[in-house]
């Protein structure tokens, strides 16, 4: 099948509207693939016709191109959910939030911590996202993945995944993620809607919710595997609370050397977490990989640590 012969294959959509950023040029060509063979389908034809393809989830944790994607977007869109007793069968195109509300509405604990998070449970697995120091990892029986090259399905043990910070398999196999099984245990559904409450209470104190972002920039820093984290943490006073702490938080770096506030164009270092970009209509790709840039190079001169983005970049 050729790019062209795919079934509502769209043509030049703008990727604004499919990225939290709010910012990026066209895709060229644009399709939302609702199960695993509408996927397969569209990846086959791309590859077929020798054109580029990425794909997208909830459009959180990505930047899009200013020039846009000269190649085939394509969204998951499978959104189903199953339930057996403990254990939940989700699509990769659930929202966490959806995740989340079924949690809650059957007692189930495990997913507390992501009260408020956005994007996908694709997106969740294949960055490990966490919060309120828990992580998706920590729910994750199974993950089902399509392999582009071969055409096969693969489903992945928990440990086969190898999870890390803000890390899995899937960012260096280029594997699809197609859904996974997720294990919570029955708990007090009050115990459950307390602590997604106070979880969500905590995001709505610290992180710029009411404003458009794509959530955290840059990864924290593994004091463990960061000589220059580690000698702050030992050596200066301003960093001693994270002396026995596995993460030295990217925010406080960015925080403690002046640049809340900070703008270029429509975008801003926030006020309220600076490990977050808040944007206005009139914000470009082009201003906020100018304003990442100058953190990093910011951060780099003071402290000697090379921040890492936690974002992915839609380009060819």
């Amino acid at each position: 099948m050729a790019i062209n012969d795919i079934p509502n294959l769209r043509h030049a959509v703008s990727l604004k509207s499919y990225n939290t950023y709010r910012v990026g040029g066209e895709a060229k060509f644009f399709y939302e693939a609702h199960d695993w063979r509408a996927l397969e389908r569209a990846v086959s034809a791309a590859r077929e016709s020798s054109v580029p393809f990425y794909i997208l989830g909830g459009g959180t944790n990505v930047l899009a191109s200013d020039k846009g994607f000269d190649g085939l977007v394509i969204k998951m869109m499978a959104g189903k959910v199953s339930m057996a007793g403990e254990v939940m069968h989700a699509a990769s195109g659930v929202s966490m939030g959806a995740l989340v509300n079924k949690a809650k509405a059957l007692g189930l604990s495990g997913l507390e911590w992501a009260a408020g998070l956005p994007g996908t449970l694709g997106g969740a697995i294949y960055g490990n996202a966490g919060s309120c120091g828990s992580e998706t990892a920590n729910i994750m029986e199974t993950v089902e993945a399509f392999d582009p090259i071969s055409g096969r399905l693969k489903r992945y043990a928990k440990h086969e995944c190898e999870f890390g910070y803000r890390n899995s398999i899937f960012k260096s196999n280029k594997e699809i993620i197609l859904g996974a099984i997720l294990r919570l245990k029955k708990s007090d559904p009050e115990a459950v809607m307390k602590k997604m409450i106070e979880n969500m209470k905590f995001r709505q104190e610290h992180q710029p919710l009411s404003e458009m972002s794509a959530g955290c920039v840059f990864k924290n820093i593994e004091i463990a595997k960061c000589p220059a984290a580690a000698y702050l943490t030992e050596h200066n006073p301003e960093f001693s609370r994270f002396k026995s702490a596995r993460f030295l938080p990217a925010g406080f770096l960015i925080d403690n050397i002046g640049l809340k506030g900070l703008k270029i164009g429509g975008v801003e270092v926030s006020e309220r977490h600076a490990n977050f970009l808040v944007v206005n209509k009139n914000a470009t790709q082009e201003d906020i990989s100018w304003i990442i840039k100058m953190i990093k190079e910011k951060v780099s001169d003071v402290y000697k640590i090379n921040l890492e983005e936690e974002i992915q970049i839609i380009t060819n």
